[in-house]
């Protein structure tokens, strides 16, 4: 078993995982996704998950990296693995299976099973929708004046998933849409990350984009905004980020379906 005494991390959910399970004083540095617990923040940044810094890493003396399964670049894993230094990239799977099984793989890692075991059993189930599913879109930034959104094999289509909602796009991969494929996919629901929407300027002005001015979402402002690294890191807050969206969608169906009142006169 791999030395875990001092932990470099790649990556937001695997540090949201090594706090929960009690180890955090193992951890000598994150990249700069690792935004939650706050207390995370305060630790040495190593670069994005992506585009990790070696000399940087090499600097904290790790015993082990250990990070997403995307993490990167390969060249840089690389020159970690020729100094010695141990890599373990936690396999990702966009579902609570996924995530149940990457609290299992860090609890083994670093020796904590049994803390590990007792964080799945904590771990919400999946939100289950009463009738059947909405069509939803999962934004994640404006790039150029474009919605960049999640297609198939990404961890927003995953989140949708979750929460029983139908990905209204089948592309794979996050890639920007046009105004008139979503016009054609005409999307129930829009969920978009925080940072997203700020860039976007509010929803307001989200919705006044001439790529989703003329959806059924725009018609009923029905968008949701959250924590990007909650909703799509598919970490321990994933499956909550679900159940919220999936509240969101019986709240707002349930108010569609209110009859319309009147008065002793008739008037609405």
């Amino acid at each position: 078993m791999a030395d875990s005494s001092r932990i470099s991390v790649a990556g937001g959910s695997i540090t949201e995982i090594l706090f929960e399970l009690g180890v955090s004083e193992r951890i000598v540095g994150v990249d700069r996704t690792s935004n939650y617990p706050a207390e995370a923040r305060e630790l040495p940044q190593l670069g994005y998950v992506r585009n990790l810094s070696a000399e940087g890493m090499l600097s904290l003396a790790p015993t082990l990296v250990l990070g997403e399964h995307d993490m990167g670049p390969p060249n840089v894993l690389e020159q970690l693995s020729r100094v010695g230094v141990p890599i373990v990239a936690v396999p990702e799977r966009f579902d609570r299976s996924g995530i149940v099984a990457k609290v299992r793989c860090v609890g083994d890692v670093v020796a904590e099973a049994d803390r590990a075991r007792a964080i799945i059993n904590a771990l919400p189930q999946a939100p289950v929708p009463s009738g059947a599913p909405e069509r939803g879109l999962v934004i994640l930034n404006m790039e150029e004046g474009a919605p960049i959104a999640a297609g198939a094999d990404t961890s927003g289509h995953g989140f949708l998933a979750l929460a029983g909602v139908e990905n209204v796009l089948d592309f794979e991969g996050w890639k920007p849409v046009s105004a008139e494929a979503l016009a054609a996919a005409k999307p129930d629901i829009i969920v978009i990350t925080e940072r997203g929407l700020k860039s976007a300027g509010g929803i307001d002005r989200l919705l006044a984009h001439p790529a989703l001015a003329s959806t059924p979402a725009a018609g009923s402002r029905a968008v949701l905004s959250l924590d990007g690294m909650a909703m799509l890191g598919f970490g321990l807050r994933t499956v909550t980020a679900a159940q919220e969206l999936r509240t969101y969608l019986d709240e707002m169906n349930s108010a569609m379906q209110v009859p319309v009142s009147h008065d002793a006169n008739g008037r609405d």
